[in-house]
């Protein structure tokens, strides 16, 4: 298999993850509140619990799979054990079950927890993985927007064809139709991938004394900073859209055409933004994104609902070109990073990295779903009715401000991040003459 396949090959996974989270991301919370007919005080703690359960196992998932030995390699299992799972939990959380209130919040508090709990098994293993691939700097970059490439196209299909299906069939049938494509990706993953040779056994640590280890490495401080507003803006825009165009624009059909705008212009954007990264490197790429995306949001302060849909496009369009390149970066400095724990301590630990990564991406996700659920209660949002003058100024400057901060403080710490690419270069020569 020659090295642009196995990227292909490889960048498929994110398919699965992907499709998972920006359903959920993009419909759950609604599902809640408008099928279900739940709060949407209650329905947003469901998404705290449950992403804050689903954090704590990352980077136990990631130090176990470091650990791992098997003759399919260390990462590679986990791809098959997750497969028929993610099938089985997606299909149960999509379920509109006749159940008194408190029984409907344990369920679906439980379901999502185990949902989410299968799903860090395939993608804390799977995410793993780029560190091994190469030690290159641009090579890591390269592989990165294979994976970023179908996050964004899944991205784009799963946040229109999924509600679609809902709507003319059922959730229950588009999460069966979801359900079977993320087993099938999973086992294709694991039939279709191989590992280097396994690294020799490291002594057994204790978790709690790795994680303080990993804080400590300054360039992991700032890039936890970076990924939290990155993805902690994108989650908030993700499932607050949906009340904005519905209720604030009387525009939900619209919706699909902004996210292909949103997701289009991410995805056409990425040869760009790798050319400007091969020249001037991923931190001040990173930050021009940023920048770019930051001018977008104020963007959405010229938006009345009698705009012209226009203007909506256009907006969303140039906050699109910020939220690929978001999306991209802070996953391809990850590996970077993970050289300079290697350099100070002597071993490799990607799992951890990956996985305490991926706890603060979903810290920040829940975090942000329960707000937008307070956000909603506290402004007198009713579930399918026509909102309040006070409510729909509440949704107006919760879309405005609230990605808005969180892309700000990724751009700060984007600026004040402490490595380049020719700190970068230094650590590999000084690992390769060890």
């Amino acid at each position: 298999m020659n090295l642009t396949l196995k990227k292909i090959v490889y960048g498929s996974g994110e398919s699965v993850p992907v499709v998972a989270n920006t359903v959920i991301g993009l419909y759950f919370l609604y599902f809640l509140t408008d099928i279900v007919g739940m709060s949407p005080a209650l329905a947003g703690t469901i998404f705290m619990i449950g992403r804050s359960w689903d954090a704590i196992t990352d980077p136990a998932i990631g130090l176990f799979s470091d650990r791992t030995r098997t003759r399919w390699g260390r990462r590679r299992p986990y791809f098959f054990v997750a497969a028929i799972p993610l099938l089985v939990t997606f299909l149960c959380l999509w379920q509109q079950l006749e159940l008194s209130t408190g029984l409907t919040f344990i369920y679906y508090t439980l379901l999502y927890m185990l949902f989410m709990t299968i799903l860090t098994v395939f993608h804390v293993p799977y995410v793993s993985l780029i560190t091994e691939f190469s030690t290159d700097y641009m090579e890591r970059t390269s592989i990165n927007n294979y994976r970023i490439f179908f996050q964004l196209f899944f991205g784009l299909i799963a946040a229109v064809i999924p509600k679609m299906i809902a709507d003319s069939t059922s959730y229950s049938v588009m999460a069966l139709i979801l359900g079977i494509f993320m087993m099938s990706v999973a086992l294709f993953l694991f039939a279709n991938t191989k590992e280097p040779p396994l690294p020799q056994q490291q002594p057994k640590v204790n978790l709690f004394v790795e994680l303080k280890s990993v804080f400590q490495n300054r360039a992991m401080q700032y890039l936890l900073v970076i990924y939290i507003g990155c993805y902690a803006a994108a989650n908030v825009i993700e499932s607050f859209v949906i009340y904005y165009m519905k209720y604030y624009l009387n525009r939900e059909f619209d919706m699909s055409i902004l996210f292909v705008i949103v997701i289009g212009a991410g995805i056409f954007s990425l040869p760009v933004w790798s050319k400007i990264t091969e020249k001037i490197g991923k931190k001040q790429a990173l930050f021009y994104g940023l920048v770019i995306w930051a001018v977008g949001q104020l963007g959405w302060i010229l938006i009345a609902p009698n705009s012209h849909v226009f203007l909506v496009y256009v907006v969303g369009a140039i906050v699109g070109l910020g939220y690929g390149v978001a999306h991209v970066l802070p996953w391809a400095m990850l590996p970077d990073v993970v050289d300079i724990d290697e350099l100070q301590i002597g071993k490799k630990r990607e799992g951890v990295y990956s996985g305490i990564m991926t706890f603060f991406m979903k810290l920040a996700n829940s975090l942000a779903i329960f707000l937008i659920g307070l956000v909603l209660e506290f402004s007198g949002y009713i579930a399918n009715e026509v909102q309040s003058v006070e409510t729909m100024q509440t949704i107006k400057w919760t879309m405005v401000l609230a990605p808005g901060i969180f892309v700000v403080i990724a751009l700060i710490a984007t600026f004040i991040y402490p490595y380049s690419r020719e700190d970068h270069e230094a650590i590999r020569r000084q690992l390769s003459e060890k």
